[in-house]
Formats: C-alpha cells, sequence, structure tokens
C-alpha cells in the first residue's frame, strides 16, 4: 500500500532530524507556501542554511506547485525544494532519494544559484530536477490551453517577429504568447511584410490555435492580417 503524503512528509523529517539536522515547521507557513517544514541548519556544518521543502505524492499539481514557488520569492526562505514522489516508490527508497537530493540542493554547487527547484522521484527511484518556475509556467498553460480546442480562431497582434530565423510571437489581449513560424503564415499580404518587419512594430492579426506540445509558448497557425486596428496593452517581454 502506498504511503500517504503525511507519512512521506513524517519520514523525511525524521529522516533529516537523524542526520542532525535543525527543523522547524510553521501552520501558517503550511497555509500560505505549502511548506512542510525549513531545514535550518546541519550539526557539524558551518555553513548557513535555510531550505524549504515540501513533500508531494500528486503528480503536476498546479495549485500546491504555484504556492510553494512563492515561499523563495518572498524571502520566506533562501532556497526551496518540491519534492514529487510516484506513487508506486517505496517509502523507504524514496525517502532516501529525497534526502540525497535536498543534500544535493544545499551543497552542490551546480545547485547554488537556484532558487527553487522541483525534483520528480520516478517509479525507478531515478529522479528528475526541474524549475519550479518553469513548472508553474508549463501547467498554467496547460490550464489555459485545456479551454481552446485546436482549430479554435483567435485575435492577436504580431509583437515580434526574427527575420534571420523565421518565426516571432503573437499575442492577444489577455497578454497570452504564442509562438509562429513563417510556414504557418497562409497571408500572401503578410509573407510579404515580414522580411522587413522592425522591431516594436505591431501587426494585427488572426490565427488558429495550434496546440502546446508542453513547450513554453503555444503555436499559432494559419496566421493572416486583419482589418481590426483596436489598441490593447501588451508587453514585449518573451
Amino acid at each position: 500500500m502506498a504511503s500517504s503524503q503525511a507519512d512521506l512528509t513524517a519520514q523525511l523529517r525524521e529522516r533529516f532530524e537523524s542526520a542532525g539536522a535543525m527543523l522547524s515547521a510553521s501552520a501558517k507557513y503550511k497555509d500560505t507556501y505549502n511548506l512542510d517544514f525549513i531545514i535550518n541548519g546541519m550539526e557539524d556544518i558551518p555553513a548557513h542554511i535555510n531550505l524549504g521543502v515540501c513533500v508531494s505524492s500528486t503528480p503536476d499539481d498546479f495549485d500546491a506547485i504555484s504556492k510553494f514557488s512563492t515561499a523563495s520569492k518572498r524571502g520566506i526562505v533562501l532556497k526551496s525544494v518540491y519534492i514529487e514522489i510516484h506513487e508506486d516508490v517505496e517509502a523507504e527508497a524514496a525517502i532516501l532519494v529525497a534526502f540525497a537530493v535536498c543534500l544535493s540542493v544545499l551543497f552542490d554547487r551546480k545547485y547554488q544559484n537556484s532558487k527553487a527547484l522541483g525534483v520528480k522521484i520516478q517509479e525507478d527511484c531515478s529522479f528528475v530536477v526541474f524549475d519550479l518556475d518553469e513548472s508553474v509556467q508549463r501547467l498554467e498553460n496547460m490550464l489555459v490551453d485545456g479551454d481552446t480546442a485546436i482549430g479554435d480562431e483567435l485575435d492577436g497582434r504580431i509583437i515580434a517577429y526574427f527575420t534571420d530565423k523565421g518565426f516571432g510571437f503573437v499575442q492577444n489581449e489577455e497578454n497570452r504568447k504564442y509562438f509562429f513560424h513563417i510556414a504557418n503564415v497562409v497571408d500572401d499580404e503578410l509573407r510579404a511584410r515580414l522580411p522587413g518587419y522592425v522591431l516594436g512594430e505591431i501587426i494585427p492579426v488572426v490565427f488558429q490555435f495550434g496546440g502546446n506540445d508542453g513547450k513554453k509558448y503555444p503555436k499559432a497557425i494559419n496566421v493572416s492580417l486583419t482589418d481590426e486596428d483596436s489598441y490593447f496593452d501588451y508587453e514585449t517581454e518573451y
């Protein structure tokens, strides 16, 4: 029988305590930031330690991950690690891997500039480390895209096009950005206009939703010019 999320959290805490870790926990921080506990130090290790930990047995839990990701951003903890454990992993093995991963995040130089990381512990006890903010963005995109069917027609504006690379970005009223390639442009006039695109130029278009495929930006297909000249605010960061 798979261990509950609470059991896994308790076992990881016990593993750290037996290794001489100094831990703290707060009901307020759990409710606000999904912080299960904070590692504040390790016995006989003089390095300054402040690592927030969350253990989950639910895959791709957007609400839990997005709440947890704010802890390091707001300075509640210096670093944070979100540990997602596959339901079929034996608890003892999962805790051992989670313990080792947390130590790596704390002491491995390759993670010294990382503030918020996620770890997926797979069924075979292998693990994958990922950027937590990127995961939040990916899951948010999936939620938004879930309400849009491939082929749905949308209004937007081209806010960037890279002539040398042949691709650019369309953005809609909600500041949602879509990637498009010149091959996705079906309007001859627009195809002729894009090679002379100037940075900062805004071109109203209509396009169809082309899916996401788990990437940072969904695809815009069948892009063409529109006579729409209404204005909306947009961000040029992409």
